[in-house]
C-alpha cells in the first residue's frame, strides 16, 4: 500500500537515550514502509535549520514525529523551541511522543499537541512510553527498569504503521488532556527552573577531575564549561549526564533522597496505562 505521505522527519532530544530508542523504532518502521526519513537528534548538535528547511519544502507531504522526555511535567525547552520555529502548514501531519519515568507524565503531550495544532498541523497520533527513570540508575529496582520493552516497541510500530497508511484520522487536543483537571492545573504551573532547588547539587572533586571534557561532550544543551574545572550554566536541564558519564566519578551528587520522593509521587498519581498510543 502506498504510504499516506512520502516524507517524514523525526526530531527529538534524548539525554538518557530512552527517547532515542523510541525514535529509532519509528525510523525503522517508516523505512520498512518506504517513507523517506530525516532524523534530527537535538542532543547531538544537529543542524535544526536544515531540517526546518526540509520540513518547509515538503510541508504538503510530510509527517513530523517529535519527541521529548518528560522533565518536571513538561517537554524539554529545546523541543518546544523547535516546534515554535516550525513553518505553518494546513496539510502536514505531526505525531508528538514522550518518554517518562513512571512518576508522572505531566502535561508534555498536551502542550506539544497544542503547539502543533496552533501551527496548523494535523495531530495524527501521539504516544507516551514508559522508560527507566533517569534519576534512579543508581538505585535497586528503579522505576521503569527494562522499559521501553518489546511490547512498547510493538505499540509504537503499530501506531506508526496506521499513521503512515492513512488509517489514523487525527486526534483532538482533549484526547491528550488525560490528567485529572485539578492535577493538570498544578502541572502547568510547574517548571524546571522551580524544581532545580530541590534537585541534587553537584560538586566537582578537583583531585579526581582530569579535565577530559567528557561531561561537556555528553551535555545535551551545551551547559558545561571549563574554568579550569567544570562549571554548569543556568540553562542546564539537570539531566545529570555529567554525573553519570564522568569516568573519574569527579562530579559528585547525593541522589539518595530522591528514591523515596520519586516512588511516593508514582504511588500518588498511579498513572495508568504506563504506555499508551492515541489515534
Amino acid at each position: 500500500m502506498k504510504p499516506a505521505f512520502r516524507n517524514a522527519a523525526i526530531v527529538y532530544c534524548s539525554p538518557a537515550e530512552s527517547t532515542r530508542h523510541v525514535a529509532e523504532v519509528i525510523r525503522n518502521t517508516l523505512k520498512e514502509l518506504d517513507v523517506q526519513v530525516e532524523v534530527l537528534d537535538m542532543a547531538k548538535r544537529g543542524d535544526s535549520a536544515s531540517v526546518l528547511s526540509k520540513i518547509k519544502a515538503a510541508c504538503e507531504d510530510i509527517c513530523l514525529f517529535i519527541g521529548s522526555p518528560v522533565y518536571v511535567n513538561h517537554a524539554l525547552p529545546r523541543v518546544t523551541a523547535f516546534i515554535s520555529e516550525l513553518p505553518e502548514s494546513a496539510r502536514a501531519k505531526a505525531v508528538p511522543f514522550v518518554t517518562w519515568g513512571g512518576a508522572c507524565s505531566g502535561v508534555a503531550l498536551w502542550e506539544m499537541g497544542k503547539m502543533l495544532l496552533e501551527k496548523g498541523y494535523q495531530v495524527a497520533g501521539a504516544a507516551k512510553v514508559m522508560a527507566l527513570h533517569s534519576m534512579m540508575w543508581r538505585f535497586d529496582k528503579p522505576i521503569g527498569e527494562g522499559r521501553p520493552n518489546a511490547e512498547d516497541d510493538q505499540m509504537i510500530r503499530d501506531m506508526v504503521t496506521k499513521v503512515a497508511k492513512g488509517e489514523a484520522k487525527g486526534i483532538a487536543l482533549s484526547d491528550l488532556a488525560y490528567q485529572p483537571e485539578s492535577a493538570r492545573e498544578e502541572m502547568e504551573k510547574s517548571s524546571l527552573a522551580m524544581a532545580k532547588s530541590h534537585m541534587p547539587q553537584r560538586t566537582v572533586n578537583e583531585e579526581r577531575c582530569t579535565q577530559c571534557n567528557i561531561c561537556a561532550d555528553v551535555c545535551p544543551v551545551e551547559a558545561v564549561a571549563f574554568s579550569p574545572y567544570p562549571e554548569f550554566g543556568d540553562h542546564c536541564i539537570s539531566c545529570f549526564n555529567c554525573v553519570r558519564e564522568c569516568p573519574e566519578d569527579a562530579i559528585e551528587a547525593d541522589f539518595s533522597p530522591l528514591d523515596a520522593r520519586i516512588r511516593a509521587k508514582a504511588k500518588q498519581f498511579d498513572e495508568q496505562p504506563l504506555s499508551q498510543i492515541f489515534l
